[in-house]
């Protein structure tokens, strides 16, 4: 089904010696408890990220043709199809806003 297309794993995204702006902030902000959710979870902020930096709308965006806010309804809403059973949500949510932070900061 996706043949010849690009898909990057997290294998794609950081190596244990140069992690990405969103691996450090994981880290950093102890946004994983288990582990088992950890991959899924950076692979879809990592997505969902440039969605909003290139101005993609979600559900709960209030204006679509406004550049989305980044609040946590938001984030949250991006991020709902990825669950965390451990209860390391608010950690994973602090992460991406450290990491979306720094990548605004560095533009």
């Amino acid at each position: 089904m996706h043949d010849e297309d690009e898909i990057t794993t997290i294998e794609g995204i950081g190596t244990p010696d140069a992690l990405s702006t969103l691996q450090a902030a994981f880290v950093a902000r102890d946004g994983f408890q288990c582990g088992y959710c950890t991959p899924g979870q950076i692979c879809s902020a990592t997505a969902m990220i440039e969605e909003i930096r290139q101005g993609w709308p979600s559900a709960v965006t209030a204006d679509p043709a406004d550049k989305p806010a980044v609040a946590d309804a938001e984030i949250r809403e991006r991020m709902s199809g990825n669950l965390c059973r451990c209860g390391a949500c608010d950690n994973i949510l602090a992460a991406i806003r450290d990491a979306m932070a720094q990548t605004e900061a560095a533009q």
